[in-house]
């Protein structure tokens, strides 16, 4: 679990996303999608930018998924409470 919140970490600076990417990203319903599909979510976008913007979201608790196991594409993502 640990290991997975120190790579979150990495994400956790607001002003290093593209507002609008991540404005996009909180308006779509990303309950029960995996992480995996979230990533492919926007094919218009550079998917660099949309793969640094999911964790971001993870970071800053608009979504969650299970930390007990290490991050993949398989996890699925929650709406936060």
């Amino acid at each position: 679990m640990l290991e997975n919140i120190r790579f979150l970490a990495g994400y956790r600076r607001d002003w290093l996303f593209d507002a609008d990417l991540v404005g996009t990203l909180r308006a779509v319903n990303l309950d029960g999608m995996s992480l995996g599909d979230a990533f492919r979510l926007l094919p218009e976008c550079p998917r660099p930018l949309v793969k640094s913007a999911v964790p971001h979201l993870l970071w800053s608790g608009h979504v969650t998924t299970a930390l007990d196991r290490p991050l993949s594409a398989g996890h699925v993502l929650r709406r936060a409470a």
